[in-house]
């Protein structure tokens, strides 16, 4: 069993609070009032900022919809943030029953806060969660990237997330669905910034953290799910970042009275990483939709 009081190899508990532990009021000034970090669903013509919110829930919506939750007893996040695919889930799906995962106990503070006796947090492991019932559908959103580390050999990797979709069918009825969106690259053409950059994301920022090629998740899902749905999103990720980004330089002042000049730094230089990887096409930011095989 994975244990938080001991660093364990899979996954990285002390890289992961690194970055999602920086505090609560600090992500809220980054991300507004929806606290959903990943991309979301501009309409053509909607302003980068003003739209942010209503973006991330159409995203959720989408999400919800291409799982067949909507109306489900019971659904599982891996890797629940501040908890706002599961709010909407419960609030305006028809959710019964939501349970994320989390390895950030700050994250668990602020979903608490919310008063949704329908939702219930587990800060734990993705291998160490079980449950009594399968789940309905379940989500894992921009997080399965922390879930392997870098620095296996390349089988032991594809051995990491076969162990992932293995847990999740564990975990998933019959022919309910996992809805995953997530960062994968294939061989860009490397230059001396990207090289700095992607150096900078492994050892800083997401130490250790390994973000796959899109065959690696592909061949560890075989047999186990089949794939409904595969569709590469990279601009509603890059969009989401330009939008932190722009909130950051607005409130900058406030950012750097709560967590310090070198937060603000790392997480500017970050956003940016994402933003211009993502649009230069070095990075893929896919939503795949998958089927649990009996």
């Amino acid at each position: 069993m994975t244990t938080l009081d001991h660093k364990p190899v899979n996954p990285e508990v002390d890289a992961i609070r690194h970055h999602y532990e920086v505090g609560n009021d600090f992500y809220r000034l980054l991300l507004g009032p929806a606290m959903m970090y990943s991309g979301g669903y501009w309409n053509e013509g909607e302003d980068l900022r003003a739209a942010h919110d209503e973006a991330q829930y159409r995203k959720l919506d989408a999400f919800i919809t291409n799982a067949n939750a909507v109306g489900a007893d019971k659904v599982l996040d891996i890797g629940s943030g501040w908890g706002t695919m599961l709010d909407r889930a419960t609030t305006t799906h028809g959710v019964k029953k939501a349970v994320g995962v989390t390895l950030s106990r700050t994250q668990k503070e602020f979903v608490d806060s919310l008063g949704n006796d329908k939702i219930e947090i587990k800060v734990e492991s993705w291998e160490d969660h079980r449950t009594d019932e399968p789940y309905d559908a379940a989500f894992c959103v921009n997080a399965l990237e922390h879930f392997v580390l870098a620095s296996l050999p390349p089988k032991e990797r594809v051995g990491r997330f076969r162990a992932f979709f293995k847990q999740c069918h564990s975990l998933i009825k019959v022919d309910g669905r996992l809805v995953l969106h997530m960062m994968t690259i294939e061989q860009p053409k490397l230059s001396r910034r990207l090289i700095d950059d992607l150096k900078f994301l492994q050892r800083e920022e997401f130490q250790g953290c390994y973000i796959p090629h899109t065959n690696e998740l592909v061949q560890a899902a075989e047999s186990l799910f089949e794939i409904i749905e595969i569709r590469n999103e990279r601009e509603t990720f890059s969009r989401a970042c330009r939008a932190w980004l722009a909130n950051l330089a607005d409130r900058r002042d406030e950012a750097v009275a709560m967590q310090g000049e070198e937060v603000v730094q790392r997480f500017e230089r970050y956003l940016d990483i994402f933003a211009y990887t993502l649009e230069d096409k070095i990075f893929n930011n896919f939503r795949i939709v998958l089927s649990r095989n009996a």
